[in-house]
């Protein structure tokens, strides 16, 4: 069990780059390099939207009412790759517990 890394640049005319750690344990760590900022939350706190073409991940609390928590914008590539990453290391957690 692993923690992959994910290495992107950010959508924009910025051209910043993040780390996205992937843990299977069920958290997600975006290191915004330029800015030096670290964003975590666990799995069930993410979800995705989209802000016209560009896509994001988001961290919402689940509190009354949801609140963003924050929010980072990604290329249609790597939303995708980083959605395939969560449900991959979920799928893994999953079967490394029932071996278990």
């Amino acid at each position: 069990m692993y923690t992959k890394r994910l290495s992107c640049m950010l959508p924009g005319n910025m051209h910043y780059h993040a780390h996205i750690d992937i843990n299977p344990r069920g958290f997600l760590r975006v290191y915004l390099v330029e800015s030096n900022q670290v964003h975590e939350a666990e799995f069930e706190d993410l979800r995705f939207e989209r802000h016209g073409s560009i896509p994001s991940v988001v961290c919402c609390e689940y509190a009354k009412p949801p609140q963003k928590d924050w929010h980072v914008y990604l290329s249609l590539k790597d939303a995708r790759e980083l959605i395939n990453s969560i449900v991959e290391a979920s799928e893994e957690y999953e079967i490394l517990m029932r071996d278990l």
